[in-house]
């Protein structure tokens, strides 16, 4: 037995190698296709309000493409990539601005939206800030994205490549959209916007990635209705009225709940 063990220890030992091996190439592919993942939020509110700091954002660059000019764009200068009609809140829930050189886009978040919780527990890693004093989005009005960044030559700024904006062609019922990758996460987003054709090709052209989805805003979560009963209403045990309280109520009288009397009294 011991010289079986000793003439078969490589051959074990060499078994272990191969099952580690297997492990770790198990691991780097599953790490790899986490990396390369696609989130989609299935609220509709979310969509709407990073969908459309993006798609003004996309549309910024390919204004600044087009003109070279280095002035912040107003929304009227941005409406030539868009279709009509445009929302019935345009142009006050949609801002641009310039900050220390670079261009901004706002968007306003609706008071009540469900979109509010997420985009302030998610601020710090998706680049969303308080335009007035630049930090972190914490609940304002408007939350803001920095669309184009500018150098001393009044060039656009190379980006890292986890920062760079990525583009991708809807499918299904979502095929006449655009979603937009939140730069350095696997989170992306439609708009209610639609590209005019020529915008659409051109942001896709310079922005489009060929990551898979499927990219489809999903359905919203179905939740089972929740059964309520109403408990009968009843008269404690021992307790009745006695004919003393009842009385004639008439137009005008002052009503007062009687007493009620123990049975044993």
């Amino acid at each position: 037995m011991k010289k079986w063990t000793e003439c078969h220890a490589p051959l074990r030992i060499s078994f272990i190698f191969r099952i580690v091996a297997i492990m770790f190439l198990c691991l780097a592919v599953t790490c790899a296709g986490a990396a390369g993942a696609v989130v989609i939020e299935p609220d509709s509110d979310l969509h709407e309000v990073m969908g459309d700091l993006y798609a003004l954002s996309v549309a910024m660059r390919l204004y600044y493409d087009d003109t070279h000019k280095t002035q912040c764009p107003a929304l009227d200068e941005l409406i030539h990539y868009l279709k009509r009609p445009l929302p019935d809140d345009w142009p006050s829930d949609y801002r641009t601005a310039a900050f220390q050189g670079d261009w901004w886009v706002g968007r306003k978040v609706p008071e009540f939206s469900t979109a509010r919780k997420f985009l302030r527990d998610n601020a710090p890693s998706l680049g969303l800030y308080e335009q007035e004093s630049q930090n972190a989005w914490l609940g304002g009005a408007f939350v803001w994205v920095c669309a184009v960044s500018f150098d001393n030559k009044a060039k656009p700024v190379p980006v890292p490549e986890k920062a760079v904006l990525k583009v991708a062609q809807g499918e299904g019922n979502d095929s006449q959209y655009l979603f937009f990758n939140s730069p350095g996460t696997d989170y992306y987003w439609r708009s209610g916007f639609i590209y005019t054709t020529e915008a659409h090709a051109d942001a896709l052209k310079k922005f489009g990635i060929d990551t898979k989805g499927p990219f489809e805003v999903p359905p919203p979560p179905s939740y089972a209705p929740e059964t309520l009963t109403a408990s009968p209403v009843e008269l404690p045990p021992n307790f009745t009225l006695s004919g003393e309280e009842e009385f004639d109520a008439r137009m005008g009288d002052v009503l007062f709940n009687p007493v009620p009397r123990r049975q044993d009294q």
